[in-house]
């Protein structure tokens, strides 16, 4: 029996891969790159569920409410341990249909629905990345190189090492 410390994670997050594009959907947060939805752990270290409920969460606001996942679902996802930046981190990997205009009702989403709260304001758009990029050996070797992949619109935009990272990790295990 595998046993793990869930104390060593400091942190656990999203990949949203939609299934009727076969594309990864990607926030764009703070650092002004595109990644995966995620953050630091918000629950008491004691709390089995703390890696979920922080992704679920992390899902929810940085989607600014558009897309969400219960826990019982997200817990029957694939996920991919990552050491990066010296602490554990946790990216599910979640298997959706995206609405076709997710990206647009981002844009035009009325910020004055939202709670009180910066935790919703953490990023500025959404993007679509064709999959097949990050399958393909030269290209991903280019993303890794780069930090940046081309959107379904075929514009060239800037990665988080972090999603890099995590998508490199998926591939690897086959769960892309």
């Amino acid at each position: 029996m595998t046993t793990f410390n869930l104390k060593q994670y400091s942190g656990s997050g999203v990949l949203i891969v939609d299934t009727n594009s076969s594309s990864l959907l990607l926030v764009n947060d703070y650092t002004k790159n595109y990644n995966c939805c995620g953050g630091f752990i918000k629950y008491n270290s004691d709390d089995l569920q703390r890696l979920e409920k922080t992704a679920s969460e992390e899902l929810y606001e940085e989607t600014r409410t558009l897309i969400s996942c219960d826990l019982d679902h997200l817990t029957t996802c694939p996920f991919v341990d990552l050491h990066f930046n010296g602490e554990m981190f946790r990216c599910y990997i979640l298997k959706i249909k995206c609405e076709s205009d997710i990206c647009q009702q981002f844009e035009n989403f009325n910020l004055d629905s939202l709670p009180a709260d910066n935790d919703y304001l953490e990023t500025t758009s959404l993007v679509f990345f064709h999959l097949k990029q990050f399958k393909r050996k030269k290209s991903l070797i280019k993303i890794d190189a780069t930090s940046t992949a081309i959107g379904t619109d075929r514009k060239k935009y800037p990665l988080n090492p972090r999603a890099i990272s995590v998508i490199k990790a998926a591939i690897k295990e086959n769960l892309l």
